[in-house]
């Protein structure tokens, strides 16, 4: 099970590294605004540090939402140590969705002449603290259920996140790229990246569990043909014999 989870974390990390160039495109069409985009994160130090911690942090997130996944396939024990690991990526990927969608939201209102600046601070805290809380409280509140629906839980709540932050992250970078001030979306951004690399990344525990279930159908179907294969041949030769004495009997 361990070789299928590696494959599931190296099929996460090709497919997002992959979508990366299209998404930017598509969020800076056309062209040279994306070019813009691209020299602002070459102008960070060090250069594009936060597009390759935002893949490296949503890559390690995935391995370690795996952890239950394989052990359930596996048929091992599932101790509290375990679903640590579920509960963290959980949390990691839940931070990574506050910070998407605190950005998107920082540069909405920052760039819009009726909100008053001295509020906007604290609808950014009010944003993070929101996020954090909840994610404490589905770790304490789901921490206690049986690993199954433990895992249900957690692949409803990243894909209602994501989804969540999608249909507020989606509008907020068109209305900045239509407004077209100086580096427009380039925050918002940000919110498209982190709400689709979570839809993703939700979908891993599941494509685990179906590699694992076609395997293990694959490996039982030569023992059953090994099972079956004695019995024809057990009711073969009974039915020869059978033949042989109603000839013998004629």
């Amino acid at each position: 099970m361990k070789r299928w989870a590696a494959l599931v974390v190296l099929l996460y990390a090709v497919i997002l590294a992959g979508l990366t160039a299209p998404l930017v495109l598509a969020a800076f069409w056309p062209p040279p605004l994306a070019g813009e985009f691209l020299s602002w994160l070459d102008e960070a130090d060090p250069p594009f540090w936060p597009l390759w911690g935002w893949l490296g942090l949503m890559v390690l997130a995935e391995a370690a939402l795996l952890v239950v996944p394989v052990r359930m396939a596996g048929g091992l024990t599932i101790a509290k140590r375990h679903i640590f690991w579920t509960l963290l990526a959980t949390v990691a990927a839940t931070l990574v969705m506050a910070a998407g969608l605190w950005l998107t939201a920082c540069e909405h209102l920052t760039n819009t002449e009726d909100i008053n600046r001295t509020t906007a601070p604290y609808l950014f805290g009010a944003v993070g603290v929101l996020w954090l809380v909840w994610s404490i409280l589905f770790a304490f509140y789901n921490g206690r259920n049986k690993p199954r629906s433990f895992m249900s839980r957690v692949v409803r709540y990243l894909v209602a996140g994501s989804i969540l932050e999608l249909l507020v992250a989606v509008p907020t970078h068109f209305i900045a790229r239509w407004r077209n001030y100086c580096c427009a979306g380039f925050l918002s951004f940000w919110g498209l990246a982190t709400g689709f690399s979570v839809l993703l990344f939700a979908f891993g525990p599941g494509a685990l569990l179906l590699f694992a279930r076609r395997w293990q159908s694959l490996r039982r179907r030569p023992a059953r043909l090994r099972q079956v294969a004695p019995q024809a041949a057990a009711g073969g030769g009974v039915q020869s014999a059978g033949e042989s004495r109603s000839s013998s009997t004629a």
